[in-house]
């Protein structure tokens, strides 16, 4: 198949997502206002010079539909509702499947009438939905318009051969972390205030004062980390406190091994490939109680689970897993097997093979298993 996919470049997600098809031989084309080598696709550069955003808008739609009619694609594959699914939406480009990200869903829509309305055009006119959770499948559907029938929890997936439980001794004793101090790891973007990294701080500083163990490590993928080191300063834990940016993906598995607990809290999320990733290295969870969270994380069984920006709940359960080290592991054993079970990347991208082939040809079933109605007890699999 000639597959062409509208979606942010330069980002992990968007590569592993393209490349999964291109070495299964289809021939992949990634349309992008972000554009960057990758391996096996071909990247076309949709930017657009313009006084105002509405016109650059304007003029990258009529690049995207000039590329799509010299193209030929057997589908359009459209990342991030927000900006890419407009284009994709107005390209008129059928077959087109939608995949959600997270704020593009949650947020965006909402911001004003003109914003909700780009939404529920491209949502409504799709002919399937993919998202990373039971829980923005279910917003886009009933805010949105989307079709419950055609829309699939496909998760961006792990690999089990890098995201695994292994020794990161050395990885801590670089740090400046002792092997007997309890590391709590925080590795959210630095971009938006709904990340909850500032509660974070408050929290570390709180169970430092209680538990003289404790370290904290942050990495932020994206954005300034000088805001946050700020806060670590004035809260009194610099000393006990390591941030940085971006930690290359190929080394994330280390770090979360390095840790003892994961904390994930924001405001808005779907489901965290960090949190999925976590839970594959064997590690205890701390998160916030957000139904896409709730799929994966019951309190007491697996993780620990706090309200949005709750420091009280948030110190408590740090130090609860600071004063219990046989729960850690019974939690990280807990979160291995069912991560096994479930966020294998192959596995996932198969279920998104079944969609593009039953659009393309018509034949084959589509994964019913991961339909919205089966996830919601509404039907049986077939």
């Amino acid at each position: 198949m000639r597959l062409a996919f509208l979606s942010i470049g330069r980002h992990i997600h968007t590569e592993r997502w393209i490349r999964w098809f291109a070495q299964r031989g289809h021939d992949c084309h990634l349309l992008t206002v972000q554009p960057g080598p990758v391996d096996d696709v071909t990247v076309h550069d949709i930017n657009s010079a313009g006084p105002v955003k509405p016109l650059r808008y304007w003029y990258s739609l009529v690049k995207v539909r000039s590329l799509l009619a010299e193209l030929q694609p057997d589908l359009l594959n459209t990342h991030f509702l927000t900006g890419y699914g407009y284009w994709g939406h107005f390209s008129g480009m059928h077959p087109n499947v939608l995949t959600v990200w997270g704020d593009d869903v949650y947020v965006t829509p909402f911001e004003n009438g003109l914003k909700n309305w780009l939404a529920r055009c491209a949502a409504g006119s799709c002919d399937a939905l993919t998202g990373d959770s039971v829980d923005i499948l279910d917003v886009a559907c009933r805010k949105l318009g989307a079709d419950p029938a055609r829309s699939f929890r496909v998760l961006w997936g792990v690999d089990f051969e890098r995201f695994r439980p292994l020794d990161a001794t050395s990885f801590r004793r670089h740090l400046g972390f002792g092997d007997d101090d309890i590391v709590y790891f925080s590795p959210r973007s630095y971009t938006q205030p709904y990340y909850n990294i500032d509660v974070v701080i408050a929290a570390a500083a709180r169970v430092k004062e209680r538990e003289p163990r404790a370290r904290f490590l942050f990495a932020g993928y994206e954005g300034d980390p000088a805001p946050f080191e700020a806060l670590i300063a004035d809260a009194g834990i610099s000393d006990v406190t390591r941030i940085v940016g971006r930690i290359p993906h190929d080394e994330f598995a280390t770090a979360l091994n390095a840790g003892d607990v994961f904390i994930s809290v924001p405001s808005v999320d779907a489901t965290a490939v960090s949190l999925l990733e976590a839970m594959s290295c064997g590690r205890a969870l701390i998160v916030s109680s957000l139904a896409s969270a709730l799929e994966w994380v019951r309190e007491g069984e697996n993780g620990r689970v706090v309200a949005p920006r709750n420091e009280d709940e948030l110190v408590a359960a740090m130090l609860d897993y600071a004063a219990d080290p046989t729960a850690r592991r019974r939690h990280g054993e807990a979160n291995l097997e069912a991560a096994r079970a479930q966020f294998g990347f192959d596995a996932n991208m198969q279920l998104v093979d079944a969609i593009f082939a039953r659009l393309v040809t018509g034949e084959g079933d589509w994964p019913a298993e991961a339909g919205l109605p089966v996830l919601q007890g509404l039907e049986k699999p077939a």
